[in-house]
């Protein structure tokens, strides 16, 4: 990959840095400087959008993560548009997680008209919220269910906020509050009553899916989750199933309930952990990647077979799911969640293709570096694909969340040297369909945007250079003349005055965080090895094994790369 993603343009390679897709107050990722001076009363939205807010979180956010009981928290919600002072510091840490979610989940339009401020500002108020309220909780030190859900939202609205690699580390805390309150064992085990016990089910096997989510997208190939936890999947009930204190157990319907699309998950998730049995096993990598095997160890032979076998069972477990919990007719969660089998599995299965069997194979495909362009390509085209459901469910945020646009400029960096050719040609459909989806990607004065701009319309002119010397039409997309707007528009207004020197750009770009002092350059992005499919440079027996993290797309553990 890094052969792919390297380049000598200091402006392009810095779309590929953190700092871009950070906000400035990155820096207090954990703890915000100014907790002692802030209070939770002036930071919350105002009684009508608290409202509207937690109605957006049920609708739109809790039937893809029910790690909150709504009947529970419903009653505080309502007492915060009254006096957030009456609120525990733990409900009020978990409402501005709530908040932040909801937010998350609109677009810049919904929330102006909703909220009467920009995104990005509505975003910067709750998450500081957040944290002030966890803060004077005082979390690292009170273990409790409404502050770990608070912190689990939290950790979940980070995804594409901030750096990647922090967000990994706050991860790993997450894991370890819950290690610390038993919620690596079943409650069953452990005598907890029936509510308690179904919730934390939920938490832990949540907690399952994003651990997996940032330990690979932060270049790990797998998680450090403690190896003797036993907690069970949660059963398939609704929230007015369950009773807090109630002792009577619990028992599991039979048919559709909201619990839908996260039993999908929760598949996925146990899918992970059975894959993570075969780390150590080496040869896939290898083998997808093209390597020759000769004079190597037979034994490494198998393992694409062995990762089939897993997806297999994958499906079919799914498919079970389906038929057992899963009717279209029961409402947009249950379309949304039938979307996910076919784009997880068909994508792992492309991929587990080695090489060589490539139908492009000898045409397009000559070396690794093709082969691992056709993966990003596909790895695109799934996500993009399921984007058309999701949008009629009213889900579409929750893949747009998601959405990698690293991954996005490798395969665009590499149309520049693509033109032509079946792969360049869906290539470029689905560059128009991210552009139709992902309005934000026009508004070029974040410096990321504009940097994917011009990578793309310098693809596009090497394209139209290419049909014209070959005499063949070429019909130019509208969303490239938008571009093409843009873009001049921008360097209009960038141009500096004869009296205006150039800014230089800085020496260091490295984005500094809490936990650099105890890190050093670990967070440094230029000091990372950013590849999606290990070193490539290595012989295979060197290479480390791992789930290819571009496998699973815009799923609950997010995009995989």
């Amino acid at each position: 990959m890094r052969e792919i993603v390297d380049t000598d343009d200091p402006e392009e390679a810095s779309v590929m840095g953190s700092e871009d897709l950070s906000p400035d107050y990155n820096i207090d990722l954990l703890i915000p400087a100014d907790t002692a001076t802030r209070s939770c009363e002036e930071l919350q939205p105002e009684p009508v959008h608290i409202f509207r807010l937690w109605q957006l979180f049920v609708d739109r956010v809790n039937p893809l993560t029910k790690i909150i009981h709504v009947p529970s928290v419903q009653p505080f919600a309502l007492e915060m548009a009254t006096d957030i002072n009456k609120i525990p510091l733990n409900y009020q840490a978990l409402l501005f997680a709530i908040f932040t979610m909801a937010t998350v989940s609109l677009t810049e339009a919904e929330c102006l008209q909703m909220l009467g401020t920009s995104r990005d500002e509505a975003l910067r108020r709750y998450t500081i919220g957040t944290k002030v309220a966890l803060t004077k909780f005082n979390f690292l030190k009170n273990y409790d269910m409404v502050a770990l859900q608070a912190l689990l939202l939290y950790l979940l609205s980070l995804q594409n906020r901030y750096d990647r690699h922090a967000a990994w580390i706050l991860s790993g805390m997450v894991v370890r509050i819950a290690q610390k309150m038993g919620y690596h064992r079943d409650g069953d085990y452990l005598g907890l009553n029936a509510f308690e016990t179904e919730m934390r089910r939920r938490m832990w096997w949540q907690i399952i899916l994003q651990d997996a989510k940032n330990a690979l997208v932060s270049g790990l190939s797998h998680s450090l989750l403690p190896s003797s936890w036993d907690t069970k999947m949660p059963q398939n009930v609704n929230d007015a199933d369950l009773f807090p204190g109630s002792i009577e157990p619990v028992l599991p319907r039979e048919g559709p309930t909201e619990m839908a699309f996260c039993l999908i998950g929760y598949q996925i998730a146990k899918f992970l952990v059975n894959a993570e049995s075969l780390h150590g096993t080496p040869g896939l990598e290898a083998a997808v990647m093209g390597h020759d095997f000769e004079g190597q160890d037979p034994a490494i032979l198998p393992s694409i077979q062995q990762y089939r076998d897993l997806v297999d069972n994958l499906e079919q477990n799914l498919l079970e799911v389906e038929a057992r919990y899963i009717d279209p007719t029961a409402g947009n969660v249950h379309i949304a969640a039938l979307s996910i089998r076919p784009m997880i599995c068909s994508k792992m299965r492309e991929i587990l293709v080695p090489m060589k069997e490539q139908p492009e194979w000898g045409t397009e495909i000559l070396d690794k570096k093709d082969n691992l362009f056709k993966i990003v390509l596909m790895n695109n085209e799934h996500s993009t694909d399921a984007y058309g459901v999701m949008d009629q469910t009213g889900f579409l945020w929750f893949l747009k969340f998601h959405f990698q646009i690293d991954i996005f400029t490798v395969m665009t960096k590499q149309l520049c040297q693509r033109p032509t050719g079946s792969l360049a040609d869906r290539a470029w459909n689905m560059v128009q369909k991210i552009y139709h989806y992902h309005t934000e990607l026009l508004d070029i004065s974040q410096k990321t945007y504009y940097i994917q701009a011009q990578t793309v319309l310098k693809a596009w002119k090497n394209r139209e250079q290419a049909f014209r010397a070959a005499g063949q039409p070429l019909e130019t997309p509208n969303f490239i003349y938008r571009l093409r707007d843009v873009v001049k528009s921008e360097n209009r207004t960038s141009e500096p005055s004869p009296q205006q020197p150039v800014a230089q750009p800085p020496q260091n770009s490295h984005q500094m965080t809490d936990l650099d002092p105890f890190l050093g350059n670990y967070l440094d992005v230029s000091t990372l090895n950013w590849d999606l499919w290990g070193t490539m440079n290595q012989p295979p027996q060197q290479q480390q094994s791992q789930m290819p993290v571009s496998l699973f797309g815009n799923f609950p553990m997010g995009n995989m790369g």
